[in-house]
C-alpha cells in the first residue's frame, strides 16, 4: 500500500511504475483519460484504501 500512495503522489511516472500500479491488489481500476499537455498522457486511477474508495490522477510520458 505504501508503494501505491508513493507513486500516485509522485504524479509522473515513468512506464514500469504504471505497470506497476496495474498490477498492485489495492488498485480497482486504472485508465487512460486524456492528453494532459504535448508530452504527457492523463490517466485515472481508483484505489481502495481501507474499504474508502478514492480517485487520482497520474501521468506518463507518451513516446
Amino acid at each position: 500500500m505504501e508503494r501505491v500512495l508513493e507513486l500516485i503522489e509522485r504524479k509522473f511516472l515513468k512506464d514500469s511504475e504504471l505497470l506497476e500500479l496495474e498490477d498492485s491488489e489495492f488498485v480497482i481500476n486504472l485508465k487512460y483519460k486524456q492528453p494532459y499537455n504535448a508530452h504527457y498522457n492523463e490517466y485515472l486511477i481508483t484505489i481502495n484504501i481501507n474499504e474508502t474508495i478514492k480517485e487520482y490522477s497520474v501521468y506518463l510520458k507518451h513516446r
